[in-house]
């Protein structure tokens, strides 16, 4: 499981604003990953732990000169839904095939994008609070800013995308344990 540590720091580490384009983010694919592979309290504290780490680098260095704050009353949703995500990797068991695995992937990243865009629509004044608005959260967004279907994209291709590179090293890492204890046995 060390590979897979390495993995999501990295990954956390890739979260630093401008590497990426918007939305395209490993953070679905770590929390995910982190509750099938990981079991008791570390694939709940590894991941949140390390986003907690990241953002909080992140807002005192990069958003806190342009006038945000380093801690913000978003985050108390965001890490929610970072704990579902754990959760609904939780429930799928690393023996899964990797279909499985990636399309887990894919649907937490859309949770993720659906439940932060109601969110919005509840707490943005822009947005109409009917039906009209809840889609315009989810489409063209708020005026002056990309719309939000471009986000959803990459969220829904990166959370494959980031899944898939942590199911294929899994799976080669473990293929490699067997090996090795295959060879130990014989000798």
């Amino acid at each position: 499981l060390g590979l897979l540590l390495v993995l999501m720091v990295l990954f956390t580490a890739m979260r630093w604003p401008g590497l990426l384009p918007w939305n395209f983010s490993p953070v679905y694919a770590i929390c995910f990953c982190a509750g099938v592979y990981f079991k008791g309290w570390r694939a709940w504290l590894l991941p949140v732990g390390l986003m907690f780490i990241s953002d909080v680098v992140m807002n005192y260095f990069h958003y806190r000169p342009m006038g945000f704050s380093t801690f913000t009353s978003h985050m108390l949703v965001t890490y929610a839904l970072y704990l579902g995500l754990v959760g609904l990797g939780w429930g799928i068991t690393e023996k899964a095939r990797p279909v499985v695995l990636i399309t887990g992937g894919i649907l937490g990243a859309c949770v993720f994008y659906f439940a932060t865009n109601s969110v919005a629509w509840l707490n943005n004044p822009v947005y109409v609070k009917s039906w009209a608005g809840l889609v315009q959260s989810f489409t063209i967004g708020e005026p002056g800013y990309p719309p939000p279907i471009v986000f959803f994209r990459n969220t829904a291709f990166s959370g494959a995308l980031f899944t898939a590179v942590i199911v294929f090293a899994m799976r080669h890492a473990r293929a490699n344990e067997m090996a090795e204890a295959e060879s130990q046995l014989k000798i």
